[in-house]
């Protein structure tokens, strides 16, 4: 254990002299940095220390969660006390059945923290600036984005002596660039490894300043049914809506489109998907999950076929299976938390070919989404949704890219997309950004016959 061991085991054993039963505390304390940027220009740099308790309780079936911001003996102690109080109100929980009650090793996941990540806040602004640079210099004329990064020390310990400790690190930037007023490109870098951090910046500004040039003269694109290219972002917020759908607290509140598709095949033969705790740069990775059980890989999606949900230990009795060690705590909303499945990284396997090799084989009229937004639902639960392309937007026939185009949506069935994929990219990038909450390696994924909506006057 580490260095919040002591007030970990005091407050544990305050809260079982209350007369909680079970009790999870896990302390977060770190450092988070934003800087943002518009009109070339850095305009926001700012910093915030985080420094926290989190406390998960069990009493007489009921739970309950809290936060403590910069904790104490005493503060803690009183909220403690007002909690019990609070606990004797609550109905009796329908989901925990249980957590993690042996202690096991956990295994170590290299790459986690990076220790260059202490002088970064020194270096960041001058790589921000010239990445700024490299998306001008390829042609842009404004570049926008933001930047966060920081690092987080966590321990945990349960009320069954279970814990542990360590130290992450992360970057995540967003870049996204102007030609004119409706020609722009964006672009997405995410993870914890800081090598080469400058070249990564500057690539990454001039692939948005790249599509913003390419999506000059744009012009009104037509609905009807076409083969789409969807780029690593764009895939990952799609598809992302069925991976994170493989979920037991998804599927009791009706919000997955795989409720009814566990051991189905929902995909081509060259779809593998898995939830990775272990790969070292994933922003998603962990060594153990908030029950201290110690993390894996899960395949969801196995040539294909739909072989697993996320579990935690709750839900895995409620399946009858065992813990896929993916227990959270997960917000519904206003209120406290509860324990529940939770995803860490989605890792697909990558495929045969590059994007030039996709672009060149589609002969026929293929639309290439670079970028959206606003993905909504109009039957979560049949996965019906749309969602708006946004940015670079461009149509390709006879294998190559012929023109840009504006004011076009992607309506369609998640489970039919899927169920269409006919090449998978070997570009695998990690996506982690606001349309992206849990974070993907995922590369460019083509899917046939989709249905593309014009905007209407």
């Amino acid at each position: 254990m580490g260095k919040y061991e002591d007030l970990l085991i005091q407050t544990i054993e305050f809260s079982q002299k209350q007369g909680i039963e079970e009790i999870i505390a896990r302390y977060n304390n770190g450092i988070d940095y934003q800087i943002r940027f518009s009109n070339s220009m850095i305009d926001i740099m700012k910093r915030w220390e985080n420094d926290k308790l989190e406390l998960f309780f069990v009493k007489d079936q009921k739970t309950t969660q809290i936060e403590i911001r910069s904790p104490t003996m005493p503060l803690i102690e009183e909220r403690i006390l007002h909690t019990v109080k609070f606990l004797e109100h609550l109905p009796k929980s329908t989901f925990y059945t249980g957590m993690e009650m042996e202690k096991k090793p956990y295994q170590k996941i290299e790459g986690l923290f990076d220790s260059r990540i202490k002088s970064f806040p020194d270096k960041a602004a001058d790589n921000i600036n010239a990445a700024i640079n490299s998306s001008l210099e390829i042609g842009a004329k404004k570049v926008a984005g933001v930047l966060y990064f920081g690092q987080n020390e966590t321990e945990l310990l349960t009320s069954h002596n279970i814990g542990g400790n360590y130290d992450d690190s992360y970057y995540r930037m967003t870049v996204r660039s102007f030609v004119d007023g409706e020609s722009s490109g964006q672009d997405i870098l995410c993870g914890r490894n800081l090598s080469n951090i400058e070249k990564k910046f500057n690539l990454t500004a001039e692939n948005s300043g790249k599509l913003a040039s390419m999506a000059v003269g744009g012009k009104q694109g037509i609905g009807g049914k076409y083969d789409v290219i969807l780029s690593p972002t764009v895939a990952a917020n799609v598809f992302g809506e069925i991976t994170d759908g493989a979920n037991p607290l998804l599927i009791m509140l009706g919000m997955s489109p795989v409720s009814d598709s566990i051991t189905k095949k929902i995909a081509p033969d060259n779809l593998s998907i898995e939830d990775n705790a272990l790969v070292g740069d994933g922003l998603g990775s962990k060594p153990f999950d908030v029950e201290g059980r110690p993390t894996n890989q899960t395949p969801i999606i196995d040539k294909g076929i739909l072989k697993n949900l996320i579990q935690n230990t709750s839900s895995a009795k409620n399946y009858g299976c065992q813990s896929t060690a993916n227990s959270e705590f997960v917000g519904l909303g206003i209120g406290s938390k509860m324990l529940a499945p939770s995803p860490s990284n989605m890792v697909y396997k990558p495929g045969d070919y590059s994007l030039d090799e996709i672009i060149a084989d589609s002969k026929k009229p293929t639309i290439y989404i670079t970028s959206n937004w606003y993905t909504r639902f109009t039957n979560q639960l049949e996965g019906i949704f749309s969602t708006i392309p946004r940015d670079g937007l461009f149509l390709i026939e006879n294998g190559e890219i012929i023109k840009p185009l504006r004011n076009l949506r992607l309506t369609d069935n998640l489970l039919r997309m899927i169920a269409n994929i006919s090449a998978i990219g070997k570009d695998v990038k990690q996506i982690n950004w606001w349309e992206v909450e849990t974070p993907t390696f995922i590369p460019t994924i083509k899917v046939s016959d989709c249905n593309i909506t014009a905007a209407t006057k």
